[in-house]
């Protein structure tokens, strides 16, 4: 069958002499240009340096592309430029202006915590090492949580505060940087090998390799992008000031870690969470200040003296120059006949004004899904239903988080640590197809209930494991099993028949008793198979 489609084709205008505008040469104007017929149309009057081009013409197919005096000014920003080379110019700035917004806003400093809180947890990941040597996976266990409590390189900070603390990074600082570092102590660890926070402002370009091409934001990278080198200040300390010494420590790629979130391909730096938010946040501040400054004006009684009689007496008041008058409390004011005292009408706040500052305040954390209730940490406003929805999408958010860390730092910090324990003689040869699973805390649930129903549904229903059942909640299945055959042992020595403790693990000591019924999956007593039931009802 032949193609129907309609041939490609151009329609020239060569009677005219009109050229686009910005173009030094005279050429035939493109009047239409279409694939099906339909095509769009460019007209262009003059050519380039004819002051007759101001009032050209360049109709588009999208209103979004269009230019007028109206939007002009909007997207005066919107040069197409790659988003390195805005951050050169641009990146020192928003930096410190998301630190000092972090630091000086309640809301900004809470909603950073919140979000840094959910994602690790109180006590960071806990690791299960799945391979096919169960001897080594309990023995590499037991030294990661070891080591986890003395990983950092100046013996303060555990794990968990490490990656805490570069979560916030990434909301104020755009990026985190880490060092692999040895430990220097004599510490009795089998292991030497550390970690080290570093500040990322620490991270930048020596001062004689701003002309070397391949080197961009402390880094050198090859022509495709990946990291060579990396280049660290080495600042002089006195007392709790830093100065810049002119020296530079270079560090290799394998032992730097140095995260930060990708928008566009071939990206050298990261940007703050907080970028996009920053003029929300300042204007919301000032927004604030002046409806405070309105109701406190209003609340002071401040008022004008007003001439209703101007054939009266005039009045000034001592300083004539400024037309006021010390107001003081408890006291009653007075002026010549013909003049009347005013007040302010006590309007602010007004109605539109806390939902206003709610719509503004939820802009704050949609870079990372944080909701709105969780920022103001105010579901007051929220039914159960649209609540659970918000924290479900926030949730995903924080696993996508999670496995990112998992990606970038918690593999290879395991890897390294294995590798040098088992070069050591500590825990035996690294097995073949090791893996590690990262168990993490979730973030708590609306209602526990609801959710221990459907768990225990997956369990019924054989679609989840007890191990999946223990890793969602951040636990060790030997551990588990473990703590209830401890409690089961003491239950035996405190003078329970097995049948009695059997009895006791499998309802609870709330439920003991033939009397007992198991919580329905999905409302505790609604199930009608946990029903009580009648003689005729059995038979």
């Amino acid at each position: 069958m032949a193609d129907q489609s309609p041939p490609l084709t151009w329609s020239v205008d060569v009677t005219s002499s009109q050229a686009p505008p910005q173009s030094k040469y005279k050429v035939p104007a493109v009047v239409e240009r279409s694939l099906d017929g339909s095509g769009e149309f460019i007209q262009y009057s003059g050519e380039l340096g004819d002051p007759s081009t101001a009032g050209a013409n360049f109709y588009r197919r999208w209103d979004g592309a269009r230019t007028d005096r109206l939007n002009e000014a909007h997207w005066a920003g919107a040069l197409g430029q790659t988003i390195d080379s805005n951050l050169a110019m641009d990146l020192p700035t928003l930096r410190n202006r998301c630190v000092h917004e972090y630091h000086n806003n309640a809301i900004v400093q809470g909603l950073v915590e919140t979000h840094s809180a959910d994602i690790v947890g109180p006590e960071g990941p806990s690791l299960e090492v799945l391979s096919d040597d169960d001897r080594f996976n309990s023995a590499f266990e037991s030294r990661w949580r070891e080591w986890t409590e003395i990983c950092d390189h100046n013996s303060e900070l555990h794990l968990d505060d490490i990656l805490r603390l570069w979560v916030r990074s990434v909301w104020h600082s755009g990026a985190w940087l880490g060092q692999e570092t040895t430990d220097d102590t004599d510490s009795p660890f089998p292991a030497t090998m550390r970690l080290h926070d570093v500040h990322i402002n620490r991270l930048d370009t020596p001062w004689h390799m701003h002309g070397d091409r391949m080197v961009a934001f402390g880094v050198r990278r090859t022509r495709s992008g990946r990291p060579l080198q990396y280049y660290v200040r080495k600042p002089e300390c006195f007392g709790p000031h830093q100065y810049d010494s002119g020296e530079f420590e270079m560090l290799p790629p394998e032992a730097v870690f140095h995260g930060y979130i990708r928008t566009e391909s071939h990206q050298g730096a990261g940007f703050p969470l907080l970028a996009a938010a920053l003029p929300a946040i300042a204007q919301l501040r000032d927004y604030d200040q002046s409806v405070l400054d309105a109701a406190q004006l209003a609340a002071d009684k401040s008022g004008w003296f007003v001439n209703k009689d101007l054939t009266g007496e005039k009045f000034e008041p001592e300083d004539a120059k400024t037309m006021e008058t010390t107001h003081r409390r408890m006291s009653s004011r007075a002026a010549p006949p013909g003049w009347e005292y005013v007040n302010t009408d006590a309007t602010h706040p007004t109605a539109q004004y806390v939902e206003h500052r709610r719509e503004r305040l939820a802009e704050l954390g949609r870079a990372a899904a944080v909701p709105l209730m969780l920022i103001r940490l105010d579901s007051s406003d929220h039914n159960y239903s649209s609540a659970r929805f918000d924290h479900q999408g926030y949730c995903w958010h924080i696993k996508w988080w999670q496995s990112w860390l998992k990606k970038s730092v918690l593999n290879r910090t395991a890897r390294s640590l294995a590798r040098e324990l088992s070069l050591a003689g500590d825990i035996g040869r690294l097995p073949r197809g090791l893996k590690f699973q990262w168990n993490w805390t979730p973030p708590p649930q609306g209602d526990p209930v609801k959710e221990r129903s459907a768990e225990r549904m997956g369990l019924q229903n054989r679609t989840l494991t007890f191990a999946a059942a223990c890793r969602a909640q951040n636990l060790q299945e030997e551990d588990v099993i473990r703590s209830w055959a401890r409690t089961f042992k003491r239950l035996k020595d405190a003078g329970f028949t097995r049948e009695e403790a059997m009895q006791f693990l499998n309802s609870g000591p709330s439920r003991s008793g033939s009397g007992s019924r198991a919580p329905n999956d999905a409302r505790p007593g609604n199930n009608p198979a946990n029903r009580p039931q009648s003689e005729t009802a059995k038979r």
